[in-house]
């Protein structure tokens, strides 16, 4: 996570129940103050309160969403 400029999380509705998640929220925001990217699942309703709380963009699942995301997100 040092290395990247932008963080991408995947926001599908079981991410709220997984601990790696919320521990990767904590380490990107605390420690390297680095920008989330929370992406919906394809055809999907429900998200990840837990992420999309977190997430300074939460995008579609697409190419140029996620890319125009990272491009703005980037320091």
């Amino acid at each position: 996570m040092v290395f990247c400029d932008v963080v991408l999380i995947m926001a599908g509705k079981y991410a709220t129940y997984s601990k790696w998640i919320e521990r990767e929220i904590k380490i990107a925001k605390t420690e390297y103050s680095k920008p989330i990217v929370a992406i919906r699942p394809w055809a999907s309703e429900q998200v990840s309160s837990v992420v999309s709380g977190a997430a300074d963009r939460l995008i579609g699942w697409n190419t140029s969403s996620i890319v125009s995301a990272i491009r703005e997100l980037d320091p």
